[in-house]
């Protein structure tokens, strides 16, 4: 399915939530890719550094996932999907180092982030399913990074419903008020511009203030949107953590989400991202968390694709006090979350670790109290 997206796109630098989302969902890259997030604008590193990076990144990517066709036992599968899915990180990474202009980056952000999302949440032996998809669309992206030649896309690894003529023939003009409604209730916008959808989800320009952004609306809920703005956390103010939390549950309600809770924030002067997430039998669905930038006492975007899924989360027969023995040199309680590990949902502690080069993370499983993952 094809659309209008590149054809009417603003020049308006407008930073992008996507990447939030795809950070949570890894685990443990969320605070250094916040600050590549908080940066893009005009402090990113040298363009030919990271050009290179994204290069390698997108050839070892492309190289892994045509391997990944060959699979057809679930180990082999598995190792070569753990192995695309640092690539897609590293991609990822070194795109958001870039200093170009966003909207000309969206579809190779979406790319990424659906490669991060299949290889993520699916089973490996299901992945192998998607790989063919998954390789068409990495060469032509490798081709593109190294080469300048075009690339397109529009959520083809994921769902989608529509005909094959494009030009958005499925969207009717009552869904579309119907989304800038939700989207000016939201968000008390100025002005709300349809651009394109692909699969069941409709893309906006959207004016606020004086600030240009984007959002995009999926059935009933604004899953995703984001303003230019000048919060970067460096200019020697210091938000108001608890504000921002309201903020955050606030916006994230407005635009459909409700019955979540804070999981964690991460501030930095005058800029907090509010990761939010529901509670099931007790543990945190740590991998649906919603991402809310936070700056200027108002939320500046928003990104909740993954966020109110279905979930069994299993009887918890381990307690925090005896999993604790499997997470060395823990400083405080773990928090009981659950997560997709192995093909399957697990119930696990999460204890969080601030070592000298980063944030890392040990999963310990509350079903055996043994170490599940550590990143």
């Amino acid at each position: 399915m094809t659309n209008n997206l590149n054809e009417k796109r603003s020049a308006a630098v407008v930073v992008a939530a996507i990447i939030c989302a795809f950070a949570v969902a890894l685990g443990g890259l969320t605070a250094a890719l916040t600050v590549s997030i908080m940066r893009r604008v005009n402090n990113g590193p040298d363009n030919g550094t990271a050009q290179r990076l994204l290069i390698d990144a997108a050839a070892d990517l492309n190289h892994s996932v045509s391997a990944l066709r060959l699979c057809n036992e679930e180990e082999p599968a598995r190792e070569l999907v753990n192995t695309a899915l640092v690539f897609a990180v590293r991609a990822e990474t070194a795109l958001e180092c870039e200093n170009g202009n966003v909207y000309d980056m969206r579809e190779k952000e979406a790319f990424l982030n659906d490669v991060a999302t299949v290889l993520h949440t699916k089973a490996p032996l299901e992945s192998v399913e998607a790989a063919e998809k998954m390789y068409e669309f990495s060469k032509m992206f490798y081709d593109h990074v190294a080469n300048g030649s075009e690339f397109s896309y529009h959520g083809e690894l994921t769902e989608s419903v529509g005909d094959d003529n494009g030009e958005n023939a499925d969207v009717s003009d009552e869904q579309k008020t119907a989304a800038i409604e939700l989207i000016s209730s939201a968000l008390g916008t100025d002005s709300a511009e349809f651009i394109g959808g692909f699969g069941d989800r409709l893309e906006f320009n959207l004016e606020r203030g004086g600030k240009s952004g984007y959002g995009i609306v999926e059935g009933e809920r604004l899953v995703e949107f984001s303003f230019e703005h000048s919060g970067h956390g460096e200019n020697g103010e210091h938000i108001d953590v608890e504000e921002a939390k309201r903020i955050a549950l606030d916006c994230a309600e407005k635009c459909g989400f409700d019955g979540l809770d804070v999981f964690n924030v991460d501030a930095k002067g005058d800029y907090a991202l509010v990761l939010l997430c529901r509670t099931i039998d007790g543990a945190m669905c740590r991998d649906e968390c919603a991402a809310v930038a936070v700056t200027g006492g108002d939320a500046v975007a928003l990104t909740a694709v993954k966020c109110g899924g279905d979930h069994t989360v299993p009887k918890v027969k381990v307690d925090e006090m005896q999993a604790r023995r499997a997470a060395p040199n823990a400083a405080g309680a773990g928090i009981l979350v659950s997560r997709v590990y192995g093909g399957r949902e697990r119930v696990c502690y999460e204890y969080r670790y601030e070592l000298d080069d980063g944030v890392h993370f040990v999963y310990v499983c509350a079903e055996n109290g043994k170490q599940m993952q550590v990143k």
